[in-house]
């Protein structure tokens, strides 16, 4: 239902920029990038937050603060396909079909969700994107060390998991703010 959703507002604003053209002297907006773009965010987050539940699934011991955390076997092998996943969707939007940050910046869109209209600013969503594009390298990276010391992690390790862990929903958010108000 939730995907319908977004196809439908995906094919209304392209709907809506192509009645709309362009005002005479204004660069022509490239719909198919902007598309592409809604459709990398609406995967990221989503992969982003089905992975934050396992990620914060570690070991716990009875009277203890937890620390350093441990992953059993288990989550290990949920936390490699969420890893898998991420890497996929970088992988398949970092192609020729991506737009660059500068020609994300670029953009002006009139943005329409039922009676609420806003204007997209292109400079404000290439800033949330290089936000979330960091946090999905940094969660890869994370995955990966989680991987490699076989869910048994040291003090700065755990720490540096609890910070991604604390990141996700508020990057989550700001970008999805940006783009679908």
């Amino acid at each position: 239902m939730k995907r319908y959703l977004m196809l439908g507002i995906v094919i209304l604003i392209a709907g809506l920029l192509w009645t709309a053209g362009c005002q005479p002297g204004e660069k022509e907006f490239d719909e198919a990038a902007f598309i592409t773009v809604n459709d990398y965010v609406e995967e990221m987050t989503v992969a982003m937050l089905d992975l934050l539940p396992d990620l914060q699934g570690w070991i716990r011991e009875p009277y203890s603060d937890n620390l350093p955390l441990r992953y059993g076997q288990e989550r290990l092998e949920w936390l490699q396909d969420h890893r898998e996943d991420i890497d996929m969707i970088r992988q398949r939007y970092s192609g020729i079909d991506y737009p660059t940050t500068e020609e994300i910046a670029s953009w002006q869109v009139v943005m329409v969700r039922g009676e609420q209209e806003w204007l997209l600013e292109g400079a404000e969503l290439a800033e949330v994107l290089g936000k979330l594009d960091d946090l999905g390298e940094g969660l890869s990276g994370a995955l990966e060390m989680i991987e490699e010391s076989v869910g048994e992690l040291d003090a700065g390790q755990s720490k540096q998991v609890l910070t991604l862990i604390d990141e996700i929903e508020p990057v989550v958010e700001a970008v999805r703010s940006v783009l679908f108000r």
